[in-house]
């Protein structure tokens, strides 16, 4: 069994709810996110080769970043947000020849994109192959987080990897904190550790590498992390594709994240019904949902770029239904 293997047969989502969920026109170019490594805690990153690395500003990074993940430049507010959010980092650590740089990061109170950059110091070429973080179990069978608050073990987060496209040697991380589970929300000045078991080389070929089994480890604070969330549901309403229908209690916007609650399905494929829906802002970017984590009861999604929430203007749903701001 391969790595690959190991992390389809720990995924996330099943893989034939999120085929049904994109059912999108191949003609049109988009991102695919990889496996998450195990329930709940797993974390994947794919790398492209053949991109030339040109330097920039954290905030620029993340700007290019978000630009290509929703298919069109940042808006006003968009390019702005990620300016003043965007926390520079900076922290390396070297193990068997392979150096780790923590060098920012981006958040709010529920998800975090945490960008580290490998090098090597043994000349091997680094372009065009997969890194993940190793995978070790504890004595009880867990394995042991990526991302957890050492003062508290009890707190849980979800950990998962984006696609970085123009930048070759770069580890996303992505933190979520489960809204429909009631999991605690990342917290200003709260001390957070990143921690890698090791190292994974995955090659095109289809063979796997272990790098390094030594660990890397990094401790965070977040200065400042926005919890502000707008609802746009007062009563009820209907989402639907094709045959799937659910109806919607609340679907709650935040700056890097959306929550749906809904009722009317016995399994999963409620969430289908926001594959390619969208906020729209006042200046007419689009920002597409990409959901995450879908439950009988709800959804949690991705937005494809950060929002101000004032300048919300409406969401509009897979089926054509716009939802508005509530009037003050």
């Amino acid at each position: 069994m391969t790595g690959r293997d190991l992390l389809a047969g720990m995924t996330e989502l099943d893989e034939s709810i999120l085929a049904e969920a994109e059912n999108r026109e191949e003609s049109r170019p988009r991102l695919r996110l990889r496996p998450l490594l195990a329930a709940a805690i797993g974390a994947a990153v794919l790398i492209l080769a053949g991109c030339a690395y040109v330097a920039l500003t954290e905030p620029e990074w993340f700007g290019q970043f978000f630009s290509r993940w929703q298919d069109q430049e940042l808006s006003q507010s968009q390019a702005a947000f990620v300016e003043e959010n965007t926390k520079v980092i900076g922290q390396s650590v070297t193990r068997d020849g392979y150096t780790l740089t923590v060098e920012s990061a981006i958040a709010d109170s529920y998800n975090a994109y945490i960008k580290l950059r490998l090098s090597s110091e043994t000349g091997e070429a680094l372009n065009g192959e997969n890194y993940l973080p190793g995978y070790r179990l504890r004595e009880d069978g867990t394995l042991e987080d990526y991302f957890y608050a050492p003062d508290h073990p009890d707190w849980r987060y979800s950990t998962g990897g984006e696609p970085v496209e123009g930048d070759s040697t770069v580890i996303l991380l992505r933190v979520n904190q489960y809204v429909q589970q009631g999991a605690k929300a990342l917290e200003a000045g709260e001390t957070y550790r990143i921690h890698f078991p090791g190292l994974i080389g995955y090659y095109s070929d289809g063979t796997n590498r272990v790098l390094t089994e030594a660990d890397f480890d990094f401790d965070i604070v977040f200065d400042t992390l926005h919890d502000e969330a707008l609802e746009m549901i007062t009563e009820p309403v209907t989402a639907s594709f094709s045959d799937i229908q659910v109806t919607v209690t609340s679907l709650e916007l935040r700056t890097l994240s959306v929550s749906v609650d809904y009722h009317g399905r016995t399994d999963e494929k409620g969430g289908v019904c926001f594959v390619d829906s969208f906020v729209v802002l006042k200046d007419g970017t689009q920002v597409r949902f990409r959901p995450y984590v879908l439950s009988p009861e709800g959804a949690t999604c991705f937005l494809t770029g950060p929002i101000v929430l004032e300048e919300v203007d409406h969401v509009l749903l897979r089926d054509g239904t716009k939802l508005y701001p509530p009037q003050e």
